[in-house]
């Protein structure tokens, strides 16, 4: 026989395993004589390995299931994630505000608007149906005769039902809902016991807290094929159905993301009987998202865990949120005492969401809804607005001409997109920063002809509509939240239209002249350009080099080009950081590049 020291463990792969097995058999002398090359001994040795490969590659799939890190299939990932007591994201629906105006042919006391009530939208060629969330009684009618209901949600999708019938002999009766794409959001789950006889409405429990023997709840957990199930309770925490009941659940199936952006909207068919149906739209649909990816909840698992529902350290807040509302691209979140000036008792928390620079109010006050009942009874959660920092580029580029037979206008071009990369990469969200050293190598670094570069940075933030009021007097403060460069100090009235400032504007008309605003010592002037020279009009405002903050007093433009007013800062560090409820972005309008040819 061979001793055990012939065995290799070393390399699961077939070709190791052939070689791994045949220097076995080779120890063994009543092998020694034989050709495993070109005998049958070779197609023996070969189902061997061919065999002792498939079940180490089965042996460690099934190793990498059982955990959460290396889970490769649905059902597994989502299995763990019961384990941790998180539910993934279903598909959620999309939804839109809008105003419903009905005007009845005859005289009417109300108005009804059943839950349910269907409409339809398109988006690009396919047909989306929206549909009502609940009842809408409207009561009084306006002094045209027409009944208005205003602010209504509407949400794509379709309401279908699933029913059981419960049976407390089977242990093993489940309550599956048959479509995958429900928003669990949606789910209404009525109990029918005694023959119909008592109806009974179980609301969704998401704790145990506060649940009692006699609470009619019912519980939701992940089940296979991307579906969900339904829990009753067991008597102890929930009320149990009585056996027989018959189980009614209605829940909406919608579409998910592909139906965001819909904006008219028309009634399928006429409302409580009268037909005279005027939908005006309030916002656009939003917030439509597919069922959470698997890496998603990979990693969302364990940090809700952490968060036990309850929303006390800033992480928890971004976690929470997050995971409830997918439409949330980023979180930041600060306490009171860290604002200007600081306001005790209170969080703010700012969010950006997909594809828009701002939150409207009906989100604002839908995150704040959730986030109450998970804060401390002292904290007042309170949403603000991100703002928005942009950073202005002007870059000289050099690159080699005898490396690359690139035109300029194509290392332009490769540039650009090197620089919008960066800003996807590294800025796009709260508490980022811009290093420069990075920015310069992102820049040298995207094509292997370019020698160096010149780069200057600024800091933009842009004063526009409504905040910004041509022909009104009035007072702005603009926050820049860094210290800026005390390096550009001009003591003259007059001086080179060429000169550097700390702080500048683009232009705009003030007092019938082309204007624009460049600083002096901490002073803030309006100045008019007359060929090489520049002559103050009119001191406007004061800046503040410490803290970034800029002050313009009794400022009345009469028009600006773009409608706008661009305040252009040198940081006094060429690292430009953001905080609090700022995030940071590179606009290609704003980058500017010059592109010269060496040889070398």
């Amino acid at each position: 026989m061979a001793s055990n020291t012939s065995i290799n463990l070393i390399g699961l792969d077939f070709d190791t395993l052939k070689s791994n097995l045949k220097n076995h058999l080779k120890n063994n002398t009543a092998f020694r004589d034989y050709n495993f090359e070109g005998s049958n001994m070779s197609v023996l040795v070969d189902v061997l390995s061919y065999n002792t490969y498939l079940n180490s590659f089965y042996t460690n799939m099934v190793a990498s299931e059982m955990f959460l890190d290396t889970a490769q299939l649905r059902d597994s990932i989502l299995s763990h994630a019961k384990e941790l007591n998180y539910l993934p994201r279903s598909y959620s629906s999309s939804r839109s505000i809008v105003n419903i105006s009905i005007t009845p042919t005859s005289s009417v006391s109300s108005v009804l608007i059943p839950r349910g009530t269907s409409f339809t939208s398109r988006v690009g060629s396919t047909t989306y149906s929206f549909v009502t969330g609940d009842n809408i009684v409207l009561n009084n009618a306006l002094t045209s005769g027409a009944y208005l209901a205003s602010n209504t949600t509407l949400y794509e999708g379709n309401y279908v039902n699933d029913t059981f019938v419960y049976d407390d002999t089977n242990t093993n009766q489940r309550f599956v809902i048959s479509n995958p794409t429900v928003d669990i959001s949606s789910l209404v789950v009525t109990v029918l016991e005694n023959s119909g006889a008592d109806v009974l409405s179980y609301s969704r429990a998401l704790s145990l807290f506060g649940v009692s023997n006699t609470s009619k709840v019912f519980f939701v957990q992940p089940a296979e094929n991307s579906q969900y199930e339904i829990l009753f309770g067991d008597g102890v925490f929930g009320r149990k159905p009585v056996n027989g009941s018959v189980v009614a659940v209605e829940y909406r199936t919608c579409s998910g993301e592909l139906p965001n952006g819909a904006s008219t909207f028309a009634n399928d068919g006429p409302i409580d009987g009268h037909s005279n149906i005027i939908v005006t739209t309030v916002s656009s649909a939003m917030n439509g998202s597919v069922s959470e990816s698997i890496e998603s909840v990979r990693f969302n698992a364990p940090r809700a865990v952490a968060t036990q529902e309850r929303a006390v350290t800033a992480n928890d807040y971004k976690v929470l949120l997050q995971m409830a509302f997918p439409e949330i691209q980023s979180v930041n979140v600060y306490g009171g005492e860290d604002s200007d000036p600081p306001q005790y008792g209170k969080v703010f928390v700012t969010v950006d969401i997909q594809n828009a620079d701002g939150v409207p109010a009906a989100n604002k006050r839908l995150y704040y809804d959730f986030i109450k009942t998970k804060s401390p009874l002292t904290i007042i959660p309170e949403f603000i607005d991100p703002e928005f920092t942009y950073v202005d580029v002007n870059t000289t580029v050099r690159y080699n001409v005898n490396i690359s037979q690139k035109q300029p206008e194509e290392i332009k071009t490769v540039v650009q997109s090197a620089i919008n990369d960066f800003s996807t990469t590294y800025l796009d969200d709260f508490e980022s920063t811009l290093r420069y050293s990075q920015l310069v190598a992102a820049i040298d670094n995207s094509d292997v002809s370019i020698v160096g570069n010149e780069t200057a940075v600024r800091a933009i933030k842009i004063l526009a509509p409504p905040t910004l009021q041509f022909n009104v007097s009035k007072n702005y403060t603009i926050k820049f939240d860094l210290p800026l460069s005390r390096e550009y100090y001009i003591t003259s009235s007059v001086y080179d239209t060429l000169a550097a400032h700390s702080v500048s504007s683009s232009v705009f008309t003030y007092g019938g002249k082309t204007c624009l605003i460049k600083d002096n010592a901490g002073v803030l002037n309006i100045v008019s350009e007359r060929g090489e020279s520049t002559f103050v009009v009119k001191s406007i405002g004061t800046v503040d080099y410490d803290t970034g903050i800029i002050n313009l007093f009794g400022f009345n433009p009469t028009d600006a080009f773009g409608g706008y007013i661009k305040f252009f800062v040198y940081p006094a560090s060429r690292d430009i950081y953001s905080r609090k409820n700022i995030i940071l972005r590179v606009l290609e309008q704003d980058i500017d590049i010059t592109v010269e040819r060496v040889r070398e």
